[in-house]
């Protein structure tokens, strides 16, 4: 779950392209209709829109995404939490995923609202889904059996506490980076290599591989009061 269309494949495109390898079915669900970063001010929403789906598109094959949702809340826009996170949760009850990934909205000095307030209702929705009072959308709720998500990881955090091998995958997630054409000049997406790069080989630095990416994991018990007894 992402606030914009690259989100996921810059912060851990490494990681779900293993997943997708090992056999996962890849959802990527985007909340944004990503327009205000459109480097293009002469194109038009439906235009630009159209380009920024066919490069998702583009980066997906690289990955090995099997689905895509929009919801098309407004890019940087006046949007309502509670609104996100209750469809957050419909689509949890609707997907049934065992693992969800998003933005760790805790980073320091994050000031995006789009990345801090998608990365707490996501948050709140895996607390949130398993619990059948909590209402969602009556279609889904009606044929919802309560199901545990084992888990969420956040990326683009200080505080990883698991770093995962992206050896094997790296050049998959950067070429699916290179389609984000809309959004970067190349100048721009030459340092975001560069940057990526230095940052997978410092994950990386005191592993037994040569390039990872730091992901915060935990437990859905860990997202309130931290009372959950695993580790």
């Amino acid at each position: 779950m992402q606030p914009h269309y690259d989100d996921n494949d810059i912060g851990a495109g490494g990681t779900l392209a293993r997943l997708g390898d090992a056999g996962a079915v890849l959802t990527y669900l985007t909340v944004t209709d990503d327009l205000v970063g459109v480097l293009d001010a002469e194109l038009s929403d439906e235009a630009a829109r159209a380009q920024l789906r066919d490069e998702q598109a583009e980066a997906a094959r690289a990955i090995g995404v099997g689905n895509q949702i929009w919801l098309d809340y407004p890019d940087a826009g006046d949007w309502d939490y509670f609104a996100l996170r209750k469809r957050l949760v419909a689509e949890i009850r609707r997907f049934g995923p065992d693992f969800v990934l998003t933005v760790d909205p805790w980073l320091p000095y994050e000031s995006h609202q789009d990345h801090l307030r998608v990365g707490r209702a996501c948050a709140e929705a895996v607390m949130l889904q398993s619990l059948p009072r909590f209402a969602s959308d009556p279609e889904v709720d009606a044929a919802f059996e309560p199901r545990d998500v084992t888990g969420i990881g956040f990326y683009f955090t200080r505080e990883p506490n698991t770093v995962v091998d992206i050896s094997a995958t790296r050049e998959r997630k950067h070429r699916a980076i290179d389609a984000y054409r809309t959004q970067f000049r190349p100048e721009a997406l030459a340092l975001l290599h560069r940057g990526l790069e230095a940052a997978e080989r410092e994950w990386a630095r005191e592993q037994a591989f040569e390039f990872g990416e730091g992901l915060k994991v935990l437990r859905p018990g860990h997202l309130h009061v931290n009372l959950d007894p695993g580790v």
